[in-house]
């Protein structure tokens, strides 16, 4: 009689052992079932082996109708591309020897309906004796994430060209299209205190002979007009390494670097005749006086301002239209 409850007790146990696989079994099909990410396992040509039910929710697809076919298959060229270029490095990766590192890629899934989804998609390599079988991992819907980066990126360019608008208007006269007098400043002020005195540097400042005639006999917009004028003709004919600045009213400074005094001279020679034989559309020959002076070790910004300023004041008391070097 003592052996029946024994044989109970052993009864028990097999029955609460075999309840407990039931109950790890369902909560697994539970996890499956309720979670986001779609489990998959995949073989070596990237052929669906399994998916999660949950693979329906996602992409519209009964994991039945996806098993047996290959995953770059769904998806979009570029990915299709970019999956077969991992592939790729994956492999050499594996006769490298490194071959378990998780994958991670985010690719363009077509869905059932047609619609595309960002999917982040994890694989991890799986192998047997030794042989690289296949792949089982996950997959996450991304499009939120992915459509929140693109406004944040559009975001990031649109402050760009709103940076570089500013910064244009900060450092761009209005009125002539030329640097302004505070980009003048910054310009020399660098050049001074990089002291590069290997490499001449020089300077040409001039302005328009007898330019109060003109806004007072024609106006002041046909004033601006032509200094508009007189700025894009220089700027078409000085290098895109020169910089031409507007000092003020009609006065303007040209930096010209890896120039010397004598190259100056010539640039400053062809800017006064190009101004010179210029038609302005007004019943007035326009013409400019210019001073040149190519920067001295150790002068200060205020110094060869001054020189080339008295350089371009004996121009003016020579009869105008001249270039005068100092």
């Amino acid at each position: 009689m003592r052996l029946l409850p024994k044989l109970y007790r052993i009864r028990r146990k097999a029955e609460n052992r075999d309840n407990s696989q039931f109950y790890l079994l369902d909560r697994y099909k539970y996890i499956m079932e309720n979670i986001k990410d779609v489990l998959w396992a995949m073989n070596a040509d990237f052929v669906f082996t399994f998916l999660s039910p949950n693979a329906r929710k996602m992409t519209g697809y009964e994991p039945e109708e996806l098993i047996g076919h290959r995953m770059p298959d769904f998806l979009v060229e570029d990915s299709r591309r970019y999956v077969h270029d991992v592939t790729v490095k994956f492999g050499k990766k594996r006769m490298d020897g490194y071959a378990e590192e998780i994958i991670l890629m985010d690719v363009q899934f077509i869905c059932k309906n047609g619609s595309i989804k960002w999917v982040e998609v994890s694989a991890n390599p799986m192998f047997e004796a030794g042989k690289f079988i296949g792949y089982i991992g996950t997959t996450r819907d991304i499009t939120e994430k992915k459509e929140y980066e693109g406004q944040l990126d559009q975001y990031v360019r649109d402050l760009r060209l709103v940076n570089a608008r500013l910064e244009e208007m900060a450092t761009v006269d209005a009125v002539t299209g030329a640097y302004n007098r505070r980009k003048f400043d910054d310009d020399l002020n660098l050049i001074i205190k990089q002291e590069k005195h290997t490499i001449p540097i020089s300077l040409i400042l001039f302005d328009i002979d007898n330019f109060k005639t003109i806004n007072d006999c024609l106006g002041h917009k046909v004033g601006d007009r032509a200094l508009q004028s007189i700025s894009s003709l220089i700027i078409e004919n000085i290098r895109d390494t020169d910089g031409l600045f507007r000092w003020g009213g009609d006065e303007f400074i040209i930096i010209l670097p890896a120039t010397n005094l004598e190259s100056a001279k010539s640039v400053a020679e062809k800017i006064r005749n190009i101004i010179q034989n210029y038609d302005f559309g007004i019943d007035k020959k326009i013409t400019i006086s210019l001073g040149v002076g190519e920067y001295k070790s150790g002068e200060s910004a205020d110094q060869i301002i001054k020189r080339i300023d008295n350089a371009l004041l004996t121009a003016k008391s020579k009869g105008k239209n001249n270039v005068i070097c100092c």
